[in-house]
């Protein structure tokens, strides 16, 4: 719509440019030389005040255009919020069989971390996201655990911490460390937010595009930059990298394992065929999409490990329930305005989000979107 009003107004702009145009051609022609004069400053100015004309037009339909859509995204967000239910209590029968579901189908106990009791010397793993494949050695085998770490813990309490501007203020932090398991996503801040996200990381995320970027693929004079942020930021953790997801990640992600092993940092790499047994799981339950998010990849796992899911920093939306403006990461120093991440190209946010909000309806997990 906003394509075609603006073609209307450029079409209005030719023909008027041109119907002047024509008029200073037969100015030219007939008109004495006092008039030559004169016209062609007259015509200029019309010129430019009908191109300052048409630019107004154009500003203000712009403009129009994106109150209107802020004001429906900003309803949107009161909806949404008015939705989840605000009186949550624990369904543990619902949680038992939603857990042994997803255990069934999904197999997260031996296929949610590359293991040496998922793969074996001579495998050959297809990576996720492209048509490559590794072949698995015995040196490769060696980087991997014998078997999943969480394969037989049963956390009782387990804080999922996204990285939404809907934790500041949040007051939290107690909340989120009192778990008994932390995790949290592409190396996001702690430090100087800890009233509101809390200190403590069990498991931190991080993209193996995040280090090829902020620390230009491990070069030598960033090794030591790269291990002291994460020792300082997140202490004795775990680092989550997806090694298998596309080729040019693993030599990052083992890069990034040799570098950590000397500060003791486990690093562990996600099995590439489960997260295609999770895209398939939730396919099913209507969350069409290329693969699930690093949110979604989680809470399916834990699922698994921890009696009680909390979510923590989940909110689609630039806006809180009282309309004001949040920045799309807690840990960024003013609003920046972004795309909305209902507005995801890869993953299909609205969907999981959704899905977040009828398990926590169901008592199955908790999505935290308030104070503490």
């Amino acid at each position: 719509m906003l394509y075609r009003r603006l073609s209307t107004i450029r079409s209005i702009d030719e023909r008027h440019l041109k119907t002047s145009s024509k008029r200073n051609f037969f100015c030219h022609s007939h008109c004495n030389e006092t008039s030559i004069q004169v016209t062609p400053k007259i015509d200029s100015t019309n010129v430019t005040d009908l191109n300052k004309s048409s630019k107004t037009i154009i500003e203000t339909i712009v403009s129009n255009v994106k109150t209107v859509v802020s004001k429906q995204k900003k309803q949107r967000a009161i909806n949404v919020y008015k939705s989840i239910k605000a009186d949550w209590t624990f369904n543990a029968t619902a949680a038992e069989e939603f857990r042994r579901l997803l255990e069934n189908k999904c197999k997260t106990s031996e296929m949610c971390l590359t293991s040496q009791d998922s793969v074996k010397i001579n495998d050959t793993l297809k990576y996720t996201a492209d048509n490559d494949s590794i072949l698995m050695t015995s040196s490769i085998l060696d980087r991997f655990p014998k078997e999943s770490p969480y394969k037989w813990n049963s956390f009782k309490k387990c804080s999922i911490v996204g990285s939404s501007g809907i934790l500041l203020r949040s007051k939290c932090g107690k909340e989120i460390d009192s778990a008994d398991f932390i995790i949290r996503f592409n190396l996001a801040k702690t430090q100087n937010f800890t009233d509101d996200v809390g200190s403590k990381t069990s498991l931190i995320t991080c993209n193996p595009t995040v280090i090829e970027t902020k620390y230009y693929r491990l070069a030598e004079n960033m090794t030591e930059k790269f291990r002291q942020d994460i020792v300082t930021e997140y202490g004795n953790t775990t680092l989550f990298t997806q090694a298998f997801n596309q080729l040019h990640c693993t030599p990052t992600a083992f890069r990034a394992q040799d570098v950590l092993q000397s500060a003791h940092v486990n690093v562990v790499f996600p099995h590439p065929s489960y997260r295609s047994l999770i895209t398939e799981f939730w396919n099913d339950y209507g969350i069409k999409s290329t693969f699930p998010s690093s949110g979604l990849t989680i809470m399916t796992s834990f699922l698994s490990f921890c009696q009680e899911v909390h979510m923590f920093g989940f909110w689609p939306f630039q806006v809180n329930k009282h309309q004001k403006p949040l920045p799309f990461h807690y840990y960024e120093p003013k609003h920046i305005p972004r795309p909305s991440r209902l507005e995801g190209r890869v993953h299909n946010m609205p969907s999981e989000f959704n899905l977040f909000k009828d398990l926590h309806n169901k008592g199955i997990i908790r999505l935290h979107v308030d104070k503490c």
